[in-house]
């Protein structure tokens, strides 16, 4: 049973002719605190009668409680009668002044000390997410120690500091996606929302209308009208993956929307804005796309603002050492599995490939290793797929290489399917006889020439 509420006028002092009451406080929306204890014989409510102010603290009976319930104002007529009593209220008052300032000083210090601690949680899982974000979606999130990969990171923190459209240039799995959302992050724009799009995987129908939304009954099935992405962009970072598939007719809409902000869901004639920052990557080198035809010069133009080209993984070898620790340690902790240890010879032969697909190959062909040794261990080179064992080599020189057995392989194929004759061959080849004569010498391919039917050998 509550005698007095907290936050209600001092009205009323309850004298207590038996049983026990306690006085709370209230430390937040669902906690209270006990500052004060009232047995039989004593008083409660006399302190807001002071100043006809709302009470700061809840008296609740512990037990059966007898109260008599004595009115405000007769209760003050009482003790101006009785100067004794007046001295005693004051002296009551006076105790319970500093009683009740004591168990304050108490709860706010408690207080003070969850805040405090609160505080520390709160810093520390700020920085942990942090951390996350940055190593997930941050410039440090392109890893790497090469030059090559300094630069992207470097010219990358540039595009952030300004609203300009940037397009980003690489071979697939160089990582132009993670460049985009890190672009985001580190920008003004990254309260907003960071929208992707891949532009090669859509007609250009079913484009369109995921770009600039459509009304409804723009076209079959379209029951209810659409919001676009560019709509869904707005105060944030629109990112449109394989913009060299964008066909000519919707590189138009596009443009508008780069230079103006402005667009039209399909199917309306409204006139609709959003202010999205625009950042563009593709495979293809738009540069001969605009040549061809199949690019729009002018759209061009609007996107290749800030331009990053993203090295393939072949022409940073170096870092592929920290990428494939960070993807041994990543999937180990995602599987909840122990974390491989590569032999020497292993890690060699993973840095000396080529990797067509890029990094994205080089992160398959680990979580392909956790999937043959879920119990952890050391790999052997043996255990890497068979491309990779190969051992193909990224240099210059390996490339040379590699160029010279194409033509031995062409030249003898020629030479064999024209009997050993020269000048046929040369015909197959679509060269001089002269130059065929050459490349046998350079080659060196002279011991290795078939003989011609009937006929000795000759140059």
């Amino acid at each position: 049973m509550t005698l007095i509420e907290e936050g209600k006028p001092g009205s009323e002092v309850f004298v207590l002719l038996a049983g026990r009451v306690s006085i709370r406080m209230r430390l937040s929306p669902s906690e209270q605190r006990t500052i004060a204890v009232r047995d039989a014989g004593d008083w409660v409510g006399e302190m807001a009668l002071l100043d006809d102010a709302p009470r700061s603290a809840s008296v609740v009976a512990e037990t059966p409680v007898q109260a008599l319930c004595v009115p405000r104002q007769q209760f003050l007529e009482v003790v101006g009668r009785h100067v004794g009593a007046s001295l005693d209220l004051l002296r009551t008052v006076t105790a319970r002044l500093r009683e009740s300032d004591a168990a304050h000083i108490a709860a706010l210090r408690e207080k003070n000390e969850r805040l405090a601690d609160s505080n520390q949680k709160l810093g520390r899982e700020n920085r942990r997410l942090k951390h996350e974000l940055d190593e997930r979606f941050g410039f440090d999130a392109f890893l790497g120690s090469s030059r090559a990969a300094e630069r992207v990171r470097a010219v990358a923190h540039h595009a952030a500091a300004s609203e300009l459209p940037v397009l980003l240039l690489g071979e697939t799995g160089t990582g132009k996606e993670l460049i985009a959302r890190a672009i985001h992050a580190a920008s003004e724009r990254r309260s907003g929302r960071f929208v992707p799009v891949n532009c090669g995987l859509l007609s250009e129908t079913l484009l369109e209308s995921e770009l600039f939304g459509h009304a409804r009954g723009a076209f079959t099935g379209a029951m209810d009208a659409k919001e676009g992405l560019v709509e869904s962009a707005d105060g944030g970072t629109l990112f449109l993956d394989e913009i060299g598939e964008m066909s000519r007719a919707l590189q138009a809409s596009l443009l508008r929307f780069v230079e103006l902000g402005e667009f039209r869901r399909v199917g309306e004639t409204r006139i609709r804005q959003a202010r999205a920052r625009v950042v563009a990557a593709t495979h293809v080198d738009l540069d001969a796309a605009v040549e061809r035809g199949e690019f729009r010069r002018d759209l061009l133009y609007r996107l290749d603002v800030v331009r990053i080209e993203l090295p393939p993984l072949r022409e940073r070898p170096e870092d592929v050492p920290e990428l494939v620790a960070y993807f041994l340690r990543g999937t180990a902790a995602r599987l909840g599995v122990p974390m491989l240890e590569l032999e020497p010879e292993t890690l060699a032969a993973l840095s000396e490939h080529a990797y067509p697909g890029n990094v994205r190959e080089l992160c398959n062909e680990v979580e392909r290793l956790y999937a043959i040794y879920p119990g952890g261990g050391r790999i052997p080179p043996q255990t890497l797929s068979a491309r990779l064992r190969r051992r193909e080599r990224t240099t210059a020189a390996g490339f040379r290489e590699m160029l010279r057995d194409f033509k031995v392989e062409v030249v003898l194929r020629a030479l064999e399917e024209s009997g050993g004759n020269r000048s046929h061959a040369a015909q197959r080849l679509g060269i001089q006889r002269s130059n065929l004569v050459r490349m046998l010498r350079e080659l060196p391919l002279m011991d290795r020439v078939p003989r011609r039917s009937g006929s000795p050998r000759t140059p």
